[in-house]
């Protein structure tokens, strides 16, 4: 009976600490990820380029601007070439006051950026009135169904490709025509998107919205997924010769709880092999 007491007394004990650690300290102490990124398609020019890759702030109040802060924080500190936000400004359905808009504005535009800052749209931005003022205000250039060129002092280029919500890929083929031997990024937020472009053979491709599963236990994380992001969730996949990273993001979809998993910016450096 001693030992079955015990062995209870545990499992209460033990049921306590991961409840606690998941709502305190799992969503706090941010991280950055760093991960070198070896390429023989690299243009010699941008051999040791810098990325930052951010994502999934779902800030739903006040005590998440901390959050943005130690993002910023965490991407200045890298020294980053280039910037890229994935999408997920604002907790679903959550509308923001003009001061909480201000301070938002306030934070991002403090990210610094040799070759510029960039942001896609996810499925819950598209329905946030809010979401492209406050990223365009913040510095940030859309890339939403579009094509930029980042283009080195020695007038080498890489491809930027972003893709919305819901995009319609006829614009696709025709914004690459002529740039096949182009070194190409694909952007887009919702992390299953990947099945819709493979065939493009992106060089890489930066994603987010599945937060590599909330609670990253086997089995049990599939649970918090969202339907998007279902697939690839993790925070490496080699797909048809793309490179496809997934942001594991800052913030929380359904409950303030993390396991394994702690809130984090992506650092990326491009070596030229």
């Amino acid at each position: 009976m001693k030992k079955i007491r015990i062995i209870i007394f545990s499992i209460i004990l033990i049921t306590a600490l991961i409840i606690v650690y998941g709502f305190y300290l799992g969503t706090s102490g941010m991280i950055a990820k760093e991960y070198l990124i070896n390429e023989t398609a690299l243009p010699e020019s941008f051999n040791n380029f810098k990325i930052g890759h951010f994502a999934d702030i779902l800030y739903d109040d006040k005590d998440d601007l901390e959050h943005i802060k130690n993002a910023v924080n965490k991407i200045n500190d890298k020294k980053v070439d280039l910037v890229i936000f994935s999408g997920g400004l604002l907790k679903k359905n959550h509308t923001i006051n003009e001061e909480e808009n201000n301070e938002i504005i306030s934070e991002l535009k403090k990210i610094k950026s040799k070759y510029g800052k960039y942001y896609v749209s996810g499925k819950d931005d598209k329905t946030n009135q809010s979401y492209d003022a406050i990223m365009q205000a913040s510095g940030f250039i859309s890339l939403n169904d579009n094509v930029d060129t980042i283009t080195s002092k020695k007038n080498e280029s890489i491809l930027l490709i972003g893709f919305d919500n819901n995009s319609n890929l006829e614009f696709t083929s025709d914004k690459l025509s002529g740039k096949e031997n182009m070194y190409k990024i694909s952007i887009f937020h919702e992390s299953d998107f990947m099945e819709e472009i493979e065939n493009y053979k992106f060089n890489l491709a930066f994603s987010s919205n599945s937060l590599n599963g909330q609670i990253n236990i086997p089995i049990i994380k599939k649970i918090f997924l969202d339907s998007d992001s279902s697939n690839y969730y993790s925070d490496y996949y080699e797909v048809n010769n793309t490179k496809l990273y997934i942001s594991s993001g800052i913030g929380n979809r359904t409950i303030d709880f993390r396991l394994f998993n702690k809130p984090s910016v992506n650092i990326y450096v491009l070596k030229k092999m």
